[in-house]
């Protein structure tokens, strides 16, 4: 440790001897503004403490290297640290507490938290005028404070339960003496500066987020809830629950309801989904939010035209309508997918008619008319493909009936009907499947 210090003096040293005519004029002046601030003369002291002030405040504004006024005085440290416990005069006191503060930034011990200790013995507004930097620091710190004076009250409640507590023990720094400087002045701070994410960090290190949604507006609110959706994955239970809340009560403030609604969805919370599509006055929108909904199977309460959209009655008519717009309604055959009419082939090779090869064009066939209603396989009567299989194959033909009528309860169970009433296991067993396919998604 004493090896670093005097490397650092040596560095601090060669430095100086490099210094500019402009730089040794503002070192000599933060010389002279240090011996001032404990000059005996109340205007003076002040004058000097104001004069160090505003040059700190304009070096720090934008920080990319140590600013050379703070350079200068870190060497000054401790002197003024001892002048600040010598001095009567409250209005001293509070100046150089504020610019111990900053000091401490540069040249506190690791643990010590002496920038939040001054800056609760200064004024503790307008905390932004010392520079981003300055801000982030003082939260690093707010946050290790914080959980440590936690730890410490309850530590001591425990040792007060068992009878062991220390009689003549130091009060104790109580936790909620720090959120008047983090929810009046810091937060507002980052909020204002787009760093929305160092004031959710702080917030949820001091366990305050829901204060968040008094700072939301229509500037930062994608912002915030975008961060606050990322970060729930990343929390254990029950923390990701209140972040996924505070995004819900963000967007209902500025009435963006299906955004709140995704959030809510996952919540899994189904009254605040009932009451979120409750509250919104748009019925268009209503509408997308129940679309919405039905996608994701979840039917809270609502009036019968939502009710039938989240049941899935319209999936299948719209779906035939995309399905014309876009004019792919004609029935595709496995041959317009597998193309082995471009194959060549010798003039003795005959084509192979195997359980494989069916039951692989049955699955081809199923999932190129999924939902279409019509194919030229199965629904065909004169091509009686059904029987061209073998047993599972069967099963796996009888039970793509569901995907090519998907959707469509009305007209599909019918021709669905007749395959379960066969004899054969297989069918009937595929005939089930089928009904189950049919069925996914509506009710």
């Amino acid at each position: 440790m004493a090896k670093k210090e005097e490397k650092k003096e040596k560095k601090d040293k060669k430095e100086e001897d490099e210094l500019s005519e402009e730089d040794k004029a503002l070192q000599e002046q933060m010389e002279l503004l240090v011996t001032r601030c404990s000059d005996p003369e109340p205007e003076l002291r002040k004058a000097a403490l104001n004069s160090m002030i505003s040059e700190i405040r304009t070096s720090t504004s934008s920080m990319t290297s140590v600013p050379k006024p703070l350079k200068f005085l870190r060497t000054h440290y401790a002197p003024l640290k001892e002048v600040h416990a010598a001095a009567s005069d409250s209005e001293t006191k509070t100046l150089l507490a504020d610019v111990l503060s900053v000091l401490a930034m540069t040249k506190s011990e690791q643990g010590k938290h002496e920038s939040l200790d001054y800056r609760l013995l200064g004024s503790q507004d307008d905390v932004g005028s010392w520079g981003h930097e300055y801000v982030r620091h003082l939260a690093a710190e707010i946050g290790e404070e914080y959980n440590e004076r936690l730890a410490a009250a309850e530590k001591a409640e425990e040792a007060k339960a068992e009878g062991t507590a220390e009689a003549d023990a130091a009060p104790l720094k109580k936790a909620e003496d720090l959120l008047p400087l983090i929810l009046e002045h810091m937060v507002p701070f980052f909020i204002s500066h787009n760093s929305e994410a160092e004031a959710i960090d702080l917030l949820m290190e001091v366990g305050q987020l829901d204060a968040l949604v008094a700072h939301v507006d229509k500037t930062n609110c994608k912002r915030i809830c975008l961060y606050l959706g990322q970060v729930a994955n990343y929390v254990p239970e029950p923390e990701d629950a209140q972040v996924l809340s505070v995004a819900v009560a963000a967007f209902r403030k500025l009435g963006q309801y299906p955004e709140a609604l995704k959030m809510a969805v996952r919540l899994q919370q189904e009254p605040l989904i009932e009451e979120i599509l409750g509250a919104c006055e748009d019925p268009l929108i209503k509408k997308q939010m129940a679309y919405f909904l039905a996608r994701q199977g979840l039917r809270p309460e609502a009036e019968e035209e939502l009710e039938r959209i989240m049941d899935g009655a319209h999936l299948t008519e719209h779906y035939l309508e995309l399905a014309r717009d876009l004019d792919v309604l004609e029935p595709k055959a496995p041959e317009d997918v597998y193309k082995s009419h471009l194959e060549r082939r010798g003039s003795s090779s005959s084509h192979v008619d195997s359980a494989r090869q069916n039951l692989a064009a049955t699955f081809v066939n199923a999932f190129l008319n999924v939902g279409f209603g019509t194919d030229k396989l199965m629904l065909d009567e004169n091509s009686k493909w059904l029987y061209k299989n073998k047993e599972h194959g069967m099963m796996s033909a009888a039970a793509s009936l569901g995907a090519i009528l998907c959707w469509d309860v009305d007209g599909g169970l019918t021709q669905i009907d007749k395959y379960l009433y066969s004899t054969d296991n297989h069918i009937k067993a595929g005939a089930l499947l089928s009904v189950g396919v049919l069925n996914c998604g509506v009710r």
